[in-house]
């Protein structure tokens, strides 16, 4: 599990939101195939940088094909993808010491674990993490306006624009209900 421990204290460390689309579900057996990452910084976190690629998969056979029609996967679309150890270098480089922020960021959590581990790379993030659709549940758990909470319907509901599948996009609404959230 990741852990810092000589490393700032949480006030002070980076807060990065971060997307993954996946070839499936199992990290076991799918791949990260795009990432999309805004580093902010608390106290107002404000974007002071932003990061986004796409990533080779190595094993497209063991892929989830409606997996990879959500995500718009093609080989063309994906020509100019770099490795996933290129990724996970410049994703550490990018957001060193951070904490992980998402929608539901426990699957993007698991996906970097089991990434990090397979590539024998450090964990680059703490062992706590933001996730905001959490704060969404606390904020409208008594709302008759959701009958759904996922990040389409409350992205709506703020008026917030999304186009589902999209990490940039969707990592953009995330952060954008994050920051009406804790200012509501």
């Amino acid at each position: 599990m990741p852990r810092f421990t000589a490393s700032p204290g949480f006030k002070d460390r980076p807060v990065l939101f971060i997307d993954l689309e996946m070839t499936g579900l199992d990290a076991s057996k799918h791949e990260i195939i795009e990432i999309a990452a805004l580093l902010t910084r608390p106290p107002h976190f404000d974007i002071i940088n932003s990061y986004y690629t796409k990533v080779s998969p190595k094993h497209i056979a063991t892929a989830d094909s409606q997996a990879l029609e959500i995500v718009g996967y093609s080989p063309k679309l994906w020509q100019d993808a770099i490795s996933l150890r290129q990724a996970l270098l410049e994703l550490s480089q990018f957001a060193p010491d951070c904490i992980l922020a998402g929608w539901s960021v426990q699957n993007e959590w698991n996906f970097l674990i089991h990434a990090l581990e397979s590539e024998k790379l450090p964990y680059f993030f703490d062992d706590k993490m933001l996730e905001v659709w959490s704060l969404a549940y606390a904020k409208f758990y008594q709302s008759t306006e959701l009958e759904r909470l996922n990040l389409a319907n409350v992205s709506k509901l703020l008026n917030i624009s999304v186009d589902r599948h999209k990490p940039d996009s969707d990592i953009q609404a995330t952060y954008e209900i994050f920051k009406k959230l804790i200012t509501i």
